[in-house]
């Protein structure tokens, strides 16, 4: 979590806080080191990768499965070229495993 607060204002680094409450850590050993993966390898700040999977819409998008999860406990919602990847936690809200853009 320091590393991924770090260089961010006080306001930011709330912001960043509020964010990952809508996180599920997935594979990672928690939800920072997912967001400081996924943002570095997509080669995006961190701050504004968590701005855009918070703003993604769901309405229209189109979800994969359609009811349900996938066999790893996970759906896809894709609008235009952009997806989210989510999974359900223990009370059933679905909560983000990664965002991003498919390049064509």
């Amino acid at each position: 979590m320091i590393q991924l607060l770090e260089g961010y204002t006080s306001t930011e680094a709330a912001e960043i806080q509020q964010y990952i409450s809508e996180w599920n850590a997935a594979t990672y050993t928690s939800v920072a080191q997912s967001i400081l993966d996924h943002a570095n390898r997509k080669g995006i700040d961190p701050l504004r990768y968590l701005r855009k999977a918070h703003n993604f819409n769901k309405k229209g998008a189109i979800r994969v499965p359609k009811t349900g999860y996938r066999g790893d406990s996970s759906a896809v919602y894709r609008k235009g070229n952009e997806y989210l990847i989510v999974r359900p936690d223990q009370y059933g809200i679905e909560k983000i495993v990664t965002y991003g853009v498919n390049d064509d």
